[in-house]
């Protein structure tokens, strides 16, 4: 007995490796979503709150993560104040421009941060079975994306 194409679990239509790279962005991203979701480790933070943690690697700027992250300014101070309530970040004077403020993690926003790469690895590696040099080149791959977006999104 023959079974349809898109019943036949052996049949392996290829796909345009365009559209088979997307599938595996769509995938990715909600399956770690949901993940971290799922388990947080008690960090207890929204989505948008887990991406400006990922985006403050140092201090900057509420305007800079705003662009980084391709939200409006309001937006981004929102996730701040969320964030400063709960004691992760602090805002502070920029050393360089008296007018304009730091966002920086506090110690407890470090700890969660760092929590967070644990996380990422263990999804990535353990869960995706990515070897620590496939991770390395797939974050290369990453970032150069996100930068060219970026140059993209201000045109």
């Amino acid at each position: 007995m023959t079974h349809p194409p898109d019943t036949d679990p052996s049949y392996d239509a290829p796909i345009e490796p365009e559209l088979g790279a997307l599938l595996g962005v769509f995938a990715l991203h909600g399956f770690i979503e949901s993940l971290l979701d799922e388990d947080d480790g008690g960090m207890d933070v929204s989505y948008f709150e887990r991406k400006i943690l990922v985006w403050l690697d140092r201090p900057k700027r509420l305007g800079t993560l705003a662009r980084e992250m391709n939200v409006l300014p309001s937006t981004m101070t929102t996730g701040a104040d969320q964030l400063e309530a709960r004691g992760l970040v602090v805002r502070e004077r920029d050393p360089d421009d008296r007018r304009a403020w730091l966002l920086k993690l506090t110690d407890d926003g470090a700890d969660c941060r760092a929590a967070m790469v644990v996380m990422a690895r263990t999804l990535l590696c353990e869960t995706l079975g990515l070897t620590a040099e496939e991770l390395t080149s797939f974050a290369r791959t990453s970032v150069k994306i996100h930068r060219n977006i970026q140059k993209h999104m201000t045109c």
